[in-house]
């Protein structure tokens, strides 16, 4: 029975006993060789469907595994494809009522041939009837077919969608609607009107709080009835008026064209939320259906309609919060990360998220602090590049490798005023391939490897005001530059020696001899997101720091060039630096390599007294000290666990099992105000009550996520706080600043 309030009404009368769905079984079916062609002779059709020929479907139909017989069982179809209304299909052969359809993309198909007819032409879309349904008659393939079911397979209450003459299409939900890999979706059967004993017509807004119709025939009819195109009024009145209304994520593929932003509309239940994007023009373009669930955290689409998904989430979905910000700028890219930040200004990167040939652009860009209109832009096309910011914080200097203006390959160095953009000068480096950039007190530095292995590379350093050419200097065999903004000396370490060479004169101020190194570095790793936080609104002094040196992890004085802590280096750990005391160390418990882990374990490391304080099981991550307590992300989850004993003081809810990690959705730092938490989770910003773990909710309008190889960027820039603001990039192409102390405000209305 379709759960419905106890209070007897109308609305309860028309829908008592409409039954709805939910499958599991992926059967292979053989396919069923058939004869050359088939007279459709169903419902008046007079039609000759051939082997060969190319039909166009003529009503929306659900295409099936196999071929449909009196025997299949009405309820356990396994249709994940629809043919819609104008497609055209080429016939391999018929059987019957039936026509095989060969794809590439599908697999193989079967269509009841009735579709491909003239009369289905006929048919009209309805707006959805709840029908009572006579015991004694029968369900039909189409109207007048021979393939038919008695009533009772299906259910004496259904919603009809569609009508011919004085027949029927309702729809027939699958008695298990997914499996770990696959969606089923409803299909459309035909009753005779001489079988139904009774019609009205269902209400409007179907999700609008007040309808007793369940969740599940809600969401079979969203998915028979709505599809790319269907216009807003319609989805409207079928579901009622959202409970939410937010910009959209961006509707444009091609990162060379600009955004389009549309609007999303939330239906936001208890349990289930439902989402439909609008194009500019109100069409639908996408949809979702989000509910938490246990084993498969993920998106996924029925078939081949890609925009209309299920998520799967791992945590209980996510009421929406509004609240003003003080302003939101609208950049040119998807993915915005802040990269530094001055009293006046602030510093952005932007980038399309793509990789691996499909990335094609990239930007740096400032923003007024105090306004978000935006002062200048440098675009480097699908070329890497690198932007480090002088001590004063008045300038950049940016390396990169592709002139887009000229659309060609050309190494640039450009020492940009932040104010407005000016270049102040420019070097034109020779190679542009696999040359690195960074600064040093007033100096900027080049690593121009020589050859393709970069065993020799050609270090040049210059003045960071004027671009001129200080010294130089050739390394060969197995070099690193290990040098940040702060540090006082040019760190390079080669064929196990670390020298700190003035960047001034050029002269080796100390060395130490580090030995060969025992592993890679996995700050070199793309995938990294360990080690320090950099923070660009207050960054830290770094100028002591961990490095891999030799075999060891070494807490490292730049200035002096003593030692002052060590750690093990291992293959099967990463470790994330909380403060100048306690490393955050993963530790990987099987396979060869940490990345490939099934299992890991957390162990908080005290560097001072040189032992692990706690261990925790599962991988924690984003960790961040406060008080007494330390914030992080167990396997994916936020939590708080206390920082002398490790004891968990809470999690947020969620429905993983002890095993399941899902890191990956993670897409920022924790952003701390006095009594609540910030963190990027999923597409969403979630605020959480800093003492309980309790979730309030997600901001409105704004899209975050997290995206491959920029996860250091959006660690550092994704969600910053200051005293005064809370700074978010997002995955639409908006960053947003908020006024701290509104927000807060805000968020107490809610408590």
């Amino acid at each position: 029975m379709v759960p419905v309030s106890s209070r007897v009404s109308i609305r309860k009368r028309w829908f008592i006993g409409i039954v709805t769905a939910v499958s599991i079984s992926l059967i292979w079916v053989p396919a069923q060789r058939t004869e050359e062609s088939a007279r459709v002779v169903v419902a008046g059709a007079a039609d000759v469907i051939k082997a060969g020929q190319t039909v166009t479907i003529r009503q929306k139909t659900a295409l099936f595994p196999s071929a449909l017989t009196k025997n299949s069982h009405l309820t356990d179809l396994k249709a994940s494809y629809y043919g819609a209304k104008g497609e055209v299909l080429r016939i391999s052969s018929v059987k019957d009522e039936m026509s095989y359809i060969q794809s590439d993309s599908r697999g193989d198909l079967w269509l009841p041939t009735w579709y491909a007819t003239k009369e289905a032409a006929l048919s009209q879309e309805i707006s959805p009837l709840s029908l009572q349904l006579r015991s004694s008659g029968s369900l039909y393939l189409a109207p007048g077919s021979g393939v038919r079911w008695p009533v009772t397979a299906a259910g004496m209450s259904l919603v009809a969608v569609a009508q011919w003459k004085d027949w029927y299409g309702v729809i027939i939900p699958p008695a298990k609607w997914k499996d770990d890999y696959q969606i089923y979706r409803p299909a459309m059967m035909w009753v005779q009107g001489k079988d139904i004993a009774s019609k009205q017509t269902l209400p409007d807004g179907l999700l609008d709080g007040e309808s007793e119709l369940s969740t599940d025939v809600v969401r079979n009819l969203t998915e028979f009835l709505f599809k790319k195109g269907t216009s807003s009024p319609y989805v409207k009145k079928l579901l009622g008026e959202p409970q939410v209304r937010e910009t959209s994520r961006n509707q444009e593929q091609s990162s060379s064209k600009p955004m389009i932003l549309g609007e999303t509309w939330r239906y936001e239940l208890r349990d289930v939320h439902y989402t439909a994007t609008f194009s500019p023009a109100g069409k639908l373009v996408a949809s979702e259906w989000t509910m938490p669930a246990t084993g498969v955290f993920e998106r996924r689409g029925a078939g081949d309609d890609y925009e209309f998904t299920y998520h799967f989430a791992a945590v209980p979905p996510l009421k929406t919060i509004e609240a003003d910000p003080a302003w939101r700028n609208q950049g040119s890219l998807n993915y915005t990360f802040l990269l530094e930040a001055s009293e006046d200004v602030l510093l952005l990167k932007g980038d399309d998220g793509g990789y691996s040939g499909m990335h094609d652009h990239s930007s740096l860009y400032a923003i007024d602090r105090s306004t978000g209109k935006k002062l200048w832009q440098e675009d480097a096309g699908f070329g890497w590049y690198t932007a480090v910011i002088d001590k004063d914080r008045e300038h950049v200097t940016m390396f990169s490798a592709y002139n887009p203006v000229i659309k060609n390959y050309q190494a640039r160095v450009r020492h940009i005023r932040l104010s407005d953009g000016k270049v102040l000068w420019e070097v034109k480096p020779k190679n542009e391939f696999g040359l690195t950039m960074t600064a040093v007190q007033d100096a900027i530095v080049l690593d121009e490897p020589l050859n393709l292995h970069e065993t020799r590379s050609l270090l040049s350093v210059l003045d960071q005001e004027t671009g001129k050419l200080r010294w130089k200097k050739t390394l060969t065999g197995d070099h690193r530059l290990l040098s940040q903004g702060d540090d006082p000396y040019i760190l390079i370490e080669q064929n196990g020696r670390l020298e700190g060479y003035d960047p001034v004169t050029g002269k080796a101020v100390w060395y130490d001899n580090v030995g060969k190194r025992t592993m890679d570095d996995p700050t070199r790793d793309s995938y990294f997101t360990g080690g320090h936080r950099y923070d660009p609104i207050a960054p830290a002094d770094l100028t002591t720091r961990w490095m891999l040196l030799g075999s060891q992890w070494v807490l490292f004085n730049t200035r002096t060039g003593e030692r002052e802590g060590v750690y093990p280096a291992s293959e099967m750990e990463r470790f994330e630096v909380l403060d100048e005391r306690y490393l955050l160390v993963q530790r990987a418990l099987n396979g060869k390599y940490f990345s490939g882990a099934t299992a890991y374990e957390t162990v908080l490391y005290d560097s001072v007294e040189g032992k692990e304080v706690w261990t925790l099981k599962g991988r924690a991550a984003r960790g961040i000290i406060e008080g007494e307590r330390v914030y992080l992300t167990l396997n994916g989850i936020p939590a708080a666990v206390n920082q002398k004993t490790g004891s968990v003081i809470w999690k947020m809810d969620h429905s993983l099992q002890a095993k399941e990690d899902v890191s990956h959705l993670v897409g920022s730092s924790y952003g701390i105000l006095d009594r609540y938490l910030l963190i990027s989770l999923g597409s969403d910003l979630v605020v959480l009550n800093k003492e309980t773990g309790k979730s309030l909710g997600r901001l409105q309008h704004v899209i975050t996520g997290n995206v491959d190889l920029r996860e250091q960027y959006a660690r550092n820039g994704a969600l910053n706080i200051t005293e005064h603001e809370v700074l978010v990039g997002t995955v639409n192409g908006a960053f947003i600043r908020y006024d701290r102390a509104e927000l807060e405000a805000r968020l107490d209305e809610l408590l």
